[in-house]
This record gives C-alpha cells, structure tokens and sequence, in this order.
C-alpha cells in the first residue's frame, strides 16, 4: 500500500470516519477501527472516492461498511 497525499479535508472526513466506525463497532476503540479500516481497505477506498462518498450520510455509510466488514470477514 503506497503513501497518499491527503489534503486536510480528507483527513477530517476519514477522522469522522474512524470516530463513527469506533462507537458503533469496535467500543470507541478507535485505533481498532482505523486498523480494521486500513487493513480491509476501506481506507483506501474512502480516501481515493472522497468526492463521492463524503456526501453520504453516517447511518448509510455504517451499513456499508458493516456488509464490507461482514463480506471481507473483518471481525467486528
């Protein structure tokens, strides 16, 4: 996995992303949950379709990630 360059409003939003993902799935662990994001790939999905998915809506991204999680075996 390569280094991105990611600019300061991708990085508040994959922030948010970590926060969210770390009370509904990991207890507010939040280095878990950047883990679990980083290691399924998600991370990298989030970071590069920034444009597309900053627009969803928490509960909407939550269920995507749960059914990626689930389908990738990303215990949660």
């Amino acid at each position: 996995m390569a280094a991105q360059n990611i600019n300061m409003e991708i990085m508040e939003y994959m922030v948010w992303v970590v926060e969210i993902v770390s009370m509904e799935f990991f207890g507010n662990d939040k280095a878990t949950a950047y883990q679990a994001l980083k290691n399924s790939g998600l991370w990298d999905i989030y970071v590069n379709h920034y444009d597309a998915t900053h627009t969803l809506g928490r509960e909407y991204l939550l269920e995507e990630i749960k059914e990626y999680f689930t389908e990738h075996e990303v215990k949660i």
